[in-house]
């Protein structure tokens, strides 16, 4: 299987006049084609900060990170990224919030505005096109960010806690929307995620970080539950076995940490 993406040996130092502080250290994974990555770990770790190596905003300070085959870049493209919340223009109709970074990179022709009402179609959203943001549902908002950056056709998506400001309810039906987006245009996505109920119900595998500085305690192949939609995992009997596994292995590397802390002082 192609790896899509490639993080090696990756660290990253941040500077300031005064200090330097390790965020993220020797790091390497892979991302396959049509494969959707979770990535948890401790408050604070880094997950972000992640996500900012992946999509090029950041350069790390040493190792590399590959699109494709490509140095990752902010401007090559090749990554689309769909943030915490939905960031719709309320003055724009649906249709234009869709089309609005083919605008800012002067690629708005009609062939992509076709493709952005096809996609409206496809996920059941053509009828609100003309509509404006706040006559929308939260979880219909989050959808049309989806498409947004779909519609930009990259080759890797990041999706940073992307239904953290939803009420629970909702957050279950968009994790099903949006898993089956992504699968129906298979699309190979990084999230990252604080709540492992929801790592597991969207990921083939996670990731699970140490504490600053981010280096990998374990990954979690979750693909004998493949076949089931997020909903359906969550009524698997293995799916508490997941549970326990990824907690299990935050709350290792936690307790080793406070007793390293009690030791020092």
């Amino acid at each position: 299987m192609k790896a899509i993406l490639q993080m090696q040996n990756v660290h990253l130092t941040y500077h300031t006049p005064k200090n330097e502080t390790l965020a993220v250290q020797d790091l390497s994974f892979e991302c396959y084609d049509g494969e959707l990555l979770g990535i948890v770990g401790p408050s604070g770790c880094g997950k972000t900060t992640i996500l900012s190596l992946l999509s090029g905003i950041l350069t790390p300070t040493r190792g590399e990170v590959l699109i494709d085959g490509q140095k990752a870049n902010a401007r090559s493209g090749l990554t689309g990224y769909m943030l915490q919340k939905d960031e719709l223009m309320p003055w724009r109709t649906i249709l234009s919030n869709v089309t609005l970074g083919l605008e800012i990179k002067k690629q708005k022709t009609p062939q992509k505005v076709e493709f952005a009402k096809e996609l409206l179609k496809k996920y059941n959203l053509y009828d609100f096109k003309d509509f404006y943001p706040n006559q929308l549902s939260g979880g219909m908002k989050q959808r049309v960010a989806l498409i947004r950056t779909l519609v930009l056709e990259p080759q890797m998506m990041l999706l940073d806690e992307p239904f953290s400001a939803l009420d629970f309810q909702t957050r279950l039906n968009v994790v099903e929307d949006v898993y089956t987006i992504l699968k129906s245009e298979r699309k190979s996505a990084v999230f990252v995620t604080h709540d492992i109920n929801e790592a597991i119900s969207l990921c083939d595998r996670v990731i699970v970080l140490t504490q600053r500085p981010s280096r990998i305690k374990a990954i979690i192949d979750i693909s004998p539950l493949n076949e089931l939609t997020p909903l359906k995992r969550r009524e698997s009997p293995s799916f508490g076995s997941y549970f326990d596994l990824i907690w299990s292995n935050l709350q290792t590397h936690s307790e080793k940490s406070n007793e390293t802390h009690s030791t020092q002082k």
